[in-house]
């Protein structure tokens, strides 16, 4: 196995002969986190094990920051998605896999397919609609699926039984912060109408997801969503009139992974605005945001909104080199007591 240094000589060596296999030159080469990096003229080059949108924006801002005018991003990954994100920059961004001792061109991948959601007019589905609202959630469709929300913290959702593992296939109202305490609560309550279930875990999340919480797990959850609750009750937060919630071009695959959370609506101007939240200086964000735009609806203002404390300068950067700049938004976070 080998020691980080190492496998950094290695990154190394490998970048050193992608540069020259791809334009002949040879220039210096150093280790950047566990990246490798190079400037050869007013391009810089990066190597990156993976492609997503941090391994990104950290190439971007170190580009800005070296003053060049070009990124090459090789990368082992397929990276589709990312040579995608990259165009929404005004920095010419080339995304290369890694091909052997050499590297090819990715092309850029197409958006995701919109997922088809319930149908809430169906009286089956009106009613586990109802019974979510009822019970004081907010009520998110993204990605395809139905959710139930306490401050942007994911306590229901409207889940498919499949037939093949033995259910009805029919839609059903669960209970939990998430599948494996959707799962747990299931075992442990067997039988239980579904809205005492519900009821229970909204009273929790409630009495624990309120500002000054502190550490608690309930109140440190998806807070990039706690952020867009915050916006969609004040739109005026971040210049808006009118917003409602959207998904992004990247789907989370569960509650702890902290991921953007978008709205879309109208500005104080009558135009079209997207709005996209993060929190904890993430500038994965910026690349995420972008693609979101552009995927919901290209002529719209770009809104980037964090708590004030998570406003960076290298995050300001990077919204300003989008072709279409996006404006960074700082708002009270509401999980801060005032």
């Amino acid at each position: 196995m080998l020691s980080d240094e190492q496998g950094a000589r290695l990154r190394r060596a490998q970048l050193g002969a992608l540069v020259r296999d791809l334009t002949g030159a040879s220039p210096e080469v150093v280790s950047l986190g566990t990246n490798a990096a190079a400037i050869d003229g007013a391009t810089a080059y990066l190597l990156s094990e993976v492609a997503d949108p941090a391994s990104l924006a950290g190439a971007l801002a170190w580009t800005l920051r070296q003053g060049a005018a070009e990124l090459v991003l090789f990368t082992d990954d397929l990276g589709g998605d990312v040579a995608r994100m990259a165009g929404w920059f005004a920095v010419p961004v080339q995304v290369r896999s890694v091909q052997g001792a050499g590297s090819v061109p990715v092309p850029p991948a197409p958006f995701p397919e919109r997922l088809d959601v319930p149908d809430p007019s169906d009286g089956a589905v009106a009613d586990l609609f109802t019974a979510l609202t009822d019970a004081g959630l907010e009520v998110v469709v993204e990605d395809g699926v139905v959710r139930g929300e306490v401050l942007g913290l994911e306590v229901a959702r409207l889940v498919t039984w499949p037939v093949e593992s033995g259910g009805d296939g029919e839609l059903h109202l669960e209970a939990g912060v998430g599948r494996f305490d959707r799962d747990a609560v299931a075992a442990m309550h067997h039988g239980e109408p579904p809205t005492t279930t519900l009821a229970r875990s909204v009273e929790m999340v409630r009495r624990e997801r309120v500002p000054g919480a502190g550490t608690h797990p309930l109140s440190r959850l998806g807070r990039e969503r706690w952020l867009r609750c915050s916006i969609l009750e004040d739109p005026a937060l971040v210049g808006a009139t009118r917003l409602q919630p959207t998904e992004t071009t990247v789907r989370r695959d569960s509650v702890r992974e902290a991921s953007p959370a978008a709205a879309v609506g109208i500005d104080a101007a009558g135009g079209p605005v997207v709005v996209v939240c993060s929190t904890g200086a993430d500038l994965a964000f910026v690349p995420v945001a972008a693609d979101t735009r552009a995927w919901v609806d290209p002529s719209a203002r770009l809104v980037l909104a964090v708590p004030e404390r998570d406003r960076i300068p290298t995050l300001d950067r990077l919204a300003a080199a989008l072709v279409s700049p996006a404006e960074v938004v700082a708002v009270p976070a509401p999980w801060e007591q005032s």
